[in-house]
């Protein structure tokens, strides 16, 4: 009977021993308040950024940009013959840029009147050369 009180005393102690033992180790892990901090963050800025491209792409979804923009990808015009065209929108005073898609004989007024108020270098007369051809070639 002595044996087995003494065991049991035992037992308990060293239970407590290692009981105090892991609290201290547990406690000295650190505090995890930071990383739920960056998480939060993280979820805010994305949720922050995929909400702005979403209104960004709503906005344009029907704009006389956008339908330019997808006229010039349709005929494989690069960004350059892009800039190029509305700047010729914007210099004959073309309330919808695309309008410069429809027929040549659109294109060669819109450019005949931009001519007058801009300066056109050579590289610029080829791209735009380039870019009638796309448009207009069967």
């Amino acid at each position: 009977m002595v044996n087995l009180t003494s065991y049991l005393l035992f037992a308990e102690t060293r239970m407590s021993d290692v009981n105090l033992d892991y609290k201290e180790a547990a406690a000295a892990t650190g505090d995890s308040s930071q990383w739920i901090l960056i998480a939060a963050a993280i979820v805010v800025g994305s949720s922050l950024a995929a909400y702005l491209i979403r209104r960004r792409i709503l906005n344009n979804a029907h704009s006389s940009a956008s339908l330019f923009g997808d006229l010039c990808h349709a005929h494989r015009i690069n960004g350059k013959g892009c800039k190029l065209l509305q700047a010729i929108a914007d210099e004959a005073s073309l309330q919808q840029p695309a309008m410069l898609f429809l027929a040549d004989h659109h294109f060669d007024s819109a450019l005949a009147t931009a001519k007058q108020t801009m300066t056109l270098k050579p590289d610029q007369l080829a791209t735009i050369a380039m870019v009638r051809r796309r448009m207009f070639s069967s």
